[in-house]
């Protein structure tokens, strides 16, 4: 656009001034072989399957000699139009726009380095390894597209919801511009399954149904076989079977339970908590957090039900299977602080072996929790393997698995381990992966199996095993009828506090930004209920699709009898996160709407003691035997309770909307001392002088 509209007014110039300069002749001239070589690498595209090199050449590295020539062109034609008398009239319009060269000039060079940086990484690419392990469907191409499988399975499960769903399904199935159209589908699928508990349910079934059935495992010689398929039966990659050892930890369990704070988040604060808060002094900041909506009063409760717990009951016949035990967001070293039993499934660590970062780093860091508790750390090796927990760092180099390789074998592993135990064990399996983009979503189809195959090991156990997720805040969850009530009267609020400046911002960017987080109500067979949209559309699809999957388990499995620990966390500034400086400079701002960014540190403490109290209270919410005393009619409404959502629930707007008027604000703050350091000195300027 910006090379266009360039043309455009420089051609204006020696049209109604002097054609017969030089740096016209320049600039035509650039222009035009420019445009010779852009179209031969389009024809050779249509024509051609592979472009020949000389015209791919031509066209990702003239522009090295063209552009400054062009643009020398354009600048020098503007010049000599400032001498026309007959141009008089224009000669400020004529110069304002040779100043837009100044930032203009650079910026489509540069970008234009950057195309050629990536067209060569390109087409000297090594050959992609063949596809295996978990696979998305193969297409009549012969392609694995990610687009239409994600569309395809949200569609399968609004179908599950019922006959009058049918005509939702439709529009998604054929919906043309999903990626950025995802959302509304989403928030469909959560209207549709609120309907009705059958609704759910059938939502549920469809959707893990569809992805058993269409997603694919691809063995080690590139047969692939429907993913359900070959969970049952022998497909494999890696033809390893896997064996337990136990690293028993040398510590006591801790006897009281404490949470790392010393305030929320923000650019100014980014270093971890330098204190804890435990007793009187925890209890006083679950009834802050409470009270100011950062989190809903049933999570504070559930917090303080475990801080009075672990000070005389002990966690020893409790085991936890923690799928992505080394993530950031894992509840695995306050488990293993207060001495629960930890079943680990990590990367291997023979991954990155000699380089900056082995995979063994994990492995050891993972070793040295247990050490320093008193529960234990058992953890997958090859069966072959002679290490042995005596030898740290041998077993640091072979524990660990791949998921997405192996899950079977994993999941034959998990079956025979829960054969181990005795009858009275509390099991829970939790699901702590992450990935970007397609990856994300075979790791959870992956991670679901292994769910899964625990649970229905569990039979012989007397009590089933319960279940686990940690559910993002940016996701659509019904929510009670307070917290929708104080999101309204949140947004009705925040014109007088914002001076109408919100409004005004709302009004300027045509309402898609500071958008009401109001809801219409959600209609059921029994009345209405209420939803919030959390949904990021920036996070894409396959982000949506992996947490929907494990709403998909956690209603399955409630209905089933299992405990389903769905509980929401807060916006945490986790080191993949902050690492994006433009998600840093929003998360800076959200506290002026409400919110509290929770530091890594508090978040793993107060999931972890939502956990417990999940695993270990049997007269909690997510328990099915308690459905009728807290009101779960429909298994969605699981995902109401207990919710640690940093003020999100609440906000006046939705978070997919406040971004960049929360940098917008956090940047004034810190422009703010400099503002009234200027504002300080020109008074006293004046007065002085």
């Amino acid at each position: 656009a910006m090379q266009v509209t360039s043309r455009l007014w420089v051609m204006l110039c020696p049209a109604f001034g002097d054609g017969t300069s030089s740096w016209t002749g320049m600039m035509v001239i650039s222009w035009a072989a420019v445009e010779v070589i852009r179209y031969s690498f389009y024809l050779a595209a249509l024509l051609m399957k592979v472009i020949p090199y000389p015209i791919f050449y031509a066209r990702y590295s003239a522009f090295a000699i063209l552009y400054p020539t062009g643009i020398a062109g354009e600048l020098g034609t503007a010049y000599v139009a400032l001498q026309q008398p007959s141009l008089t009239a224009y000669h400020a319009i004529i110069r304002f726009i040779m100043y837009l060269y100044v930032p203009g000039g650079p910026f489509m060079y540069m970008n234009m380095v950057g195309n050629r940086k990536n067209a060569f990484k390109k087409r000297f690419a090594p050959p992609p390894k063949p596809e295996r392990g978990c696979a998305f469907p193969q297409d009549k191409k012969g392609t694995r597209s990610t687009t239409a499988p994600n569309r395809a399975a949200i569609a399968a499960a609004i179908e599950g919801c019922g006959p009058r769903a049918a005509k939702a399904a439709k529009a998604c199935a054929t919906e043309k511009s999903y990626r950025f159209g995802y959302a509304r589908h989403v928030k469909e699928l959560v209207r549709q399954g609120a309907y009705s508990p059958q609704a759910a349910i059938g939502s549920a079934q469809k959707g893990l149904d569809y992805m058993y059935a269409n997603f694919e495992f691809v063995d080690k010689d590139g047969v692939f076989t429907p993913f359900g398929d070959a969970m049952n039966g022998t497909s494999t990659v890696t033809g390893r079977s896997l064996k337990s050892v136990k690293v028993q930890g040398n510590g006591k369990s801790s006897s009281s339970y404490e949470v790392p704070y010393d305030g929320g988040w923000h650019p100014s604060a980014p270093k971890p908590p330098t204190s804890s808060l435990k007793g009187a002094a925890l209890t006083k900041q679950l009834d802050k957090w409470a009270s100011t909506g950062i989190i809903e009063r049933d999570a504070a409760d559930a917090v303080q039900w475990t801080a009075d717990y672990v000070q005389k009951e002990s966690l020893a016949d409790a085991h936890f299977v923690l799928i992505g035990a080394g993530s950031a967001m894992g509840p695995c070293a306050k488990l293993l602080e207060l001495g629960a039993n930890v079943v680990a499934i990590d990367i291997p660590g023979s991954w990155g072996k000699g380089g900056k970062r082995p995979a063994s780093g994990l492995w050891k860091r993972l070793f040295a929790l247990a050490d320093k508790g008193g529960g234990s750390l058992t953890v997958p090796v090859d069966a072959s393997s002679r290490a042995t927990a005596r030898d740290r760092d041998a077993l640091a180099e072979v524990a660990g698995c791949d998921l997405m390789m192996e899950p079977r074998e994993i999941g034959d592993w998990l079956k025979d381990w829960v054969q181990t135990l005795p009858k009275k064990a509390r099991v829970c399996i939790g699901n702590y992966t992450y990935l970007d983009g397609a990856l994300h979503v075979k790791l959870a189809l992956c991670a679901d199996y292994l769910i899964q195959t625990v649970l229905d090991a569990s039979s012989r156990l007397d009590k089933p095993a319960a279940c686990a997720f940690l559910c993002t805040p940016t996701d659509a969850h019904l929510v009670p009828e307070e917290v929708a009530q104080a999101a309204s009267d949140s947004f009705d609020s925040r014109l007088l506090k914002s001076f109408g400046l919100e409004k005004l911002f709302n009004l300027l960017t045509m309402g898609s930004k500071l958008r009401p987080n109001v809801e219409k109500p959600v209609e059921t067979e029994n009345g209405e209920c209420h939803m919030v949209d959390g949904l990021s559309v920036a996070q894409g699809p396959n982000y949506a699709l992996a947490k929907r999957m494990q709403h998909w388990r956690a209603v399955s499995a409630y209905e089933s009898g299992h405990v389903a620990s769905t509980m929401v966390a807060p916006s945490t500034a986790t080191i993949s996160v902050i690492h994006n400086k433009t998600f840093a400079w929003a998360y800076g701002g959200m506290p002026s709407f409400g919110f509290e960014i929770f530091k890594q540190e508090t978040t793993n403490a107060v999931m972890s003691a939502v956990l417990v109290h999940d695993v270990m209270n049997g007269k909690g919410p997510k328990n099915p035997t308690n459905r009728r005393k807290f009101g779960v009619d429909n298994a969605l409404k699981l995902f109401s309770s207990e919710s640690v959502h940093g003020g999100l629930w609440r906000a006046p707007y939705t978070v997919d909307s406040l971004g960049e008027a929360s940098a917008l604000i956090y940047f004034a703050g810190v422009a703010k001392p400099a503002i009234l350091a200027t504002a300080f000195t020109a008074v006293a300027v004046r007065f002085l002088f």
